[in-house]
C-alpha cells in the first residue's frame, strides 16, 4: 500500500471514531433526558404512592388489632363475672358451714 492510501484509511478511520463518538453522546443525552423527565417523576410517584399504601395498611392493622382486643375484652368481662358470681358462691357455702 502506499502512503497516501494508509492516510486515507486512516483518515476514514478517524472519522468512523469521531462519527461513532458524537452518536454515542447523542444517545447518552436522550438517554438522560428520558431518565430525567420520565423515569424520575414516575419513581417519584410510585414512592408517594408507596408511602400512602403504607400508611393504610398500618392504619388497617391498627384497626384490627383494636377490634381483637375490644372482643378479647368483651369475652373476658362476660366469663369474669360469671367466674366471681361462682367464687362467691363457693366461699359463701364455705364459710356458712363454717359458721354453724
Amino acid at each position: 500500500m502506499s502512503s497516501d492510501k494508509i492516510k486515507e484509511v486512516k483518515a476514514a478511520g478517524e472519522a468512523a471514531a469521531d462519527t461513532a463518538r458524537d452518536e454515542l453522546e447523542a444517545v447518552k443525552a436522550h438517554l438522560e433526558r428520558l431518565v430525567t423527565q420520565h423515569l424520575v417523576p414516575a419513581l417519584g410517584r410510585a414512592g408517594d404512592k408507596a408511602g400512602t399504601l403504607k400508611e393504610q395498611a398500618v392504619a388497617n392493622a391498627r384497626e384490627l388489632a383494636d377490634h381483637a382486643q375490644s372482643d378479647l375484652a368483651k369475652r373476658n368481662r362476660g366469663q369474669s363475672s360469671w367466674l366471681s358470681i361462682a367464687i362467691s358462691g363457693v366461699v359463701g357455702f364455705i364459710l356458712g358451714r363454717l359458721s354453724r
